[in-house]
């Protein structure tokens, strides 16, 4: 007897194993690889079908002698035995008990203790207990944001991660605390009927909350399509009868997704239409897979790692920073001697000149873009430009900078050389520590369930009420995760959104980490909040722009050109390059306020390593800047264009 059981569970745990390596098999994709083409009309033999079914049934009739012979045997060596790592199959349809902390936020969740409901009308004829059906959409709601928490996380490759075996930590941390592994099953059953049951459905787009819970919906149904797809047959499986063949409960299942992928894009993101027929034609057209097939045999090897690494520099600008934005890649191509296209992005014929777009036409590597010709989104304007000048870039790998953004390195490094970068797509810096807020009451109603990253940030904290500086935004496109936040970062900047939005923050700033957030997507910012870069006043303080170190924390860019005050129109007050202050505590730190003559300056908390004197070779660039602004000023845009592009106007 002792030997049989021992089979059946050695048969239970390799099969496990196998689901576990499966999954990660998927998730092991290169950073920089295009989304997999993915073939759903391939079927299983019969042989097949029948082979994974009977598995399937023999794991879940072991996994019950298992479960039988723990009960009876309390004492035994291996406590563990019924803890399977993935669970896929088992006789619970209710929701893994949450903590107590998950219990205040979730007023009803359902508890394994109702499992026995609806036993009738939910049984094979095997004995079997299928997942509960028609669940109401009340339900559904009183836990789908825990639900997909787990599931995204659980995608995400957290399952069995922990504080000290990630290198980066754990970002979701819904599993953290969990007693047992994730019951998948029940999971799925209720994030897929909550998908299917909203995916149509008209909400109040004032409702970040419903916005949000629709794109993680959309996010789980493309990521099993097109990113996960050996998932599908488990799940599908994981739903069905025992009558129900493989294939056709994995045929069933994918058109369900794809009719949630197609109805929550209709539904949210149809401004994408008629340029891109569907989100998956918006990714194929800055894949590497595309651009690669453009590469010729007759180019050199920087020239084809270049068209498949697909990256560029994104800068929108209207009439008003038109200058600035002409200075900033002056200082690109001359200085940092950096090579990478630019384009530049601008809402419609109003927002730019005829001249000024034949101006920036002019410019080596540089072409400009109407996003109004790439999206239906003629409303937006101002700060909300930001996300849909990424969203419409051609590239894949977007470097966006505003157009008064400075940098002491070539930009390009941050996409070759940043370890952020290569483990989550995306690099975003932080603000000042400014104005002490509350404890994000706001943040907390539309994300209950917010990741254990965020959770440590300075305004989930009250330590200010800034987090994010957009200024400057990199991000790798091509993933599915990033692709999907900034799609809603996009929506978070229409109406009526972004009136709801406006009113809890400044700008567009925080709708880039905290669509992330929502959309349970990983991201990190580098580790230094907002400083200053220029001069030391008598204080000690060191005043002028608003200043960020890269992830090592070296000088990398700043925000306000070369003028020692930009609103001001001060031509002949000049930044001074001298000294540097960066933040690394987030408290007990001064900041003084800006005036007509003066920038802002700070006192940091340690300035023994906070404040840090210029290498020569970056006060030599900073003075570099302010003579190329001189230039373009000296006898007027239109003048140097013709003396240094050969075009008149």
């Amino acid at each position: 007897m002792a030997g049989r059981w021992r089979l059946q569970t050695a048969v239970l745990l390799a099969l496990c194993v196998l689901c576990v390596a499966l999954v990660r098999l998927q998730a092991s994709n290169d950073a920089y690889a295009a989304p997999p083409a993915v073939n759903n009309n391939v079927k299983p033999n019969k042989e097949a079908q029948d082979l994974l079914q009977a598995k399937i049934k023999q794991a879940h009739d072991s996994q019950a002698q298992a479960q039988s012979h723990a009960q009876a045997h309390p004492d035994t060596k291996n406590k563990d035995i019924n803890k399977p790592p993935v669970r896929f199959h088992d006789n619970d349809d209710s929701a893994v008990v949450p903590n107590k902390q998950q219990q205040q936020q979730q007023q009803q969740q359902p508890t394994s203790n109702n499992s026995n409901s609806n036993s009738s009308n939910n049984s094979s004829s095997n004995g079997y207990k299928l997942p509960k059906k028609n669940i109401p959409l009340a339900d559904l709601e009183s836990n789908i944001d825990l639900m997909h928490a787990r599931f995204l996380d659980f995608l995400n490759d957290e399952e069995g991660a922990t504080v000290d075996n990630s290198p980066f930590g754990v970002f979701g941390g819904s599993l953290l605390s969990l007693d047992a592994p994730l019951n998948v099953r029940s999971t799925w059953n209720r994030i897929h009927q909550y998908a299917l049951k909203v995916h149509s459905l008209e909400y109040d787009r004032a409702d970040i909350h419903q916005l949000a819970r629709r794109v993680r919906a959309n996010l789980i149904a493309y990521s099993l399509l097109y990113e996960k797809p050996s998932l599908i047959p488990l799940l599908a499986l994981s739903a069905s009868d025992h009558k129900t063949s493989a294939a056709d409960a994995t045929d069933a299942l994918t058109r369900d997704l794809h009719a949630v992928v197609n109805g929550i894009t209709n539904l949210v993101f149809s401004w994408i239409k008629p340029k891109f027929s569907s989100i998956r034609s918006l990714h194929d057209s800055f894949s590497a897979k595309k651009v690669a097939s453009a590469s010729s045999k007759s180019d050199d090897l920087e020239t084809q790692v270049n068209k498949i690494y697909q990256p560029g520099i994104v800068i929108t600008t209207g009439k008003w920073h038109f200058e600035l934005a002409v200075h900033a890649i002056i200082t690109l191509r001359r200085v940092l001697n950096c090579t990478l296209p630019i384009e530049i992005q601008y809402m419609g014929e109003n927002d730019l000149t005829k001249d000024m777009r034949k101006a920036f036409n002019s410019m080596p590597n540089v072409k400009t873009v109407d996003v109004l010709e790439t999206f239906n989104t003629p409303n937006i304007g101002g700060w909300a430009i930001k996300p849909f000048s990424i969203l419409a870039s051609s590239f894949r790998h977007v470097i966006f900078m505003d157009a008064d953004a400075l940098f002491f390195q070539d930009p390009e490094f941050m996409l070759r050389e940043s370890v952020i970068y290569k483990q989550f797509g995306q690099i975003f810096y932080h603000d000042r520590s400014l104005f002490k807020n509350d404890p994000a009451t706001w943040f907390h109603g539309i994300n209950p369930v917010m990741s254990k990253y965020a959770k440590s940030l300075r305004y989930l904290n009250g330590l200010t009420h800034h987090e994010m500086e957009s200024g400057v935004v990199v991000m790798d496109k091509g993933r599915t995760g990033i692709l999907h936040a900034l799609l809603m970062v996009c929506q978070m900047n229409l109406k009526p959104e972004q009136e709801e939005n406006y009113k809890n923050m400044h700008g567009d700033k925080e709708t880039f980490w905290m669509s992330f957030d929502m959309a349970r997507v990983p991201y990190k910012f580098t580790p230094t909040f907002g400083g200053t870069v220029g001069y030391k006043n008598e204080k000690g303080n060191v005043c002028g722009g608003l200043f960020h170190t890269d992830e090592f924390q070296r000088p990398l860019w700043w925000n306000g050109g070369v003028l020692a005050n930009k609103h001001h129109h001060k031509d002949s007050g000049f930044m001074r390059f001298e000294y540097a202050a960066f933040d690394t505590d987030a408290d007990k730190i001064e900041w003084e306020w800006e005036t007509e003559t003066t920038p802002f300056c700070l006192g940091p908390r340690y300035p023994d390593r906070e404040i840090v004197l210029l290498t020569q070779k970056e006060k030599d660039s900073g003075a570099a800047f302010v003579q190329l602004y001189k230039d373009l000023k000296e006898n007027g845009w239109p003048a140097y264009f013709e003396k240094n592009y050969g075009v008149k106007f």
